[in-house]
């Protein structure tokens, strides 16, 4: 069984890649090795190196992704997911890999904060791994995370357009508006720190290929 990361990536260092079997090049034994050592610039630069020995191998592009992650260069790690899928067969005995593909793209979504695209990436990957109970709580979590993002924005909204109210012998206009927005301010305040810790929590736990 793999660790149950509260942060969710790839555990490359305790890889074990189809392609290795096949006659892997030492360049992604280099880019392997460096990355089980930590040195995530180093493994992307050897893994970025595999991509052109061979354009058309989705591993590359996969371990290219997970060197970008794990450097916290989410949107490389994106695209470099995007060039997997893209390069990826689509061969019946090959769904599992395109399903891991499909959840480290959702998990490197979210962490950008564009919990959309990850709860469409998370949906690919249960399509074709159903019992996957990781991608199904990171699903809920951007499912929830989503709304609540929805929800402040519409309370912001609502605050900007609301006008104040007064009253006779009430206070003045000036006050009851820096009222209005000092109300708002911190009502929108705790709603972003609950949606930032809830966030931060990330999706759980990493796949490898």
């Amino acid at each position: 069984m793999w660790d149950k990361c509260l942060i969710c990536f790839l555990i490359l260092c305790s890889i074990t890649l189809t392609g290795w079997i096949g006659g892997w090049t030492r360049t992604m034994k280099t880019g392997h090795e460096a990355y089980s050592h930590g040195n995530y610039d180093a493994a992307q630069i050897a893994f970025q190196e595999a991509t052109f020995q061979k354009p058309d191998n989705p591993v590359a592009y996969y371990n290219l992704g997970t060197a970008h992650y794990r450097g916290s260069r989410f949107g490389e790690a994106i695209q470099a997911f995007r060039e997997a899928l893209a390069k990826h067969s689509g061969k019946t005995e090959n769904m599992l890999n395109l399903a891991h593909i499909y959840y480290n793209l959702g998990n490197a979504q979210f962490k950008t904060g564009d919990f959309g695209r990850a709860i469409d990436a998370y949906r690919h990957s249960l399509r074709l791994h159903p019992q996957d109970a990781d991608a199904q709580h990171n699903l809920a979590l951007a499912l929830r995370l989503a709304q609540q993002q929805k929800d402040l924005a519409q309370q912001q909204r609502a605050n900007q357009n609301a006008a104040p109210q007064t009253e006779p012998n009430d206070i003045g206009e000036a006050e009851a508006l820096q009222l209005l927005k000092r109300f708002s301010k911190n009502e929108n305040r705790l709603r972003q720190k609950l949606l930032q810790q809830q966030r931060k929590s990330g999706p759980r736990r990493e796949k490898d290929w």
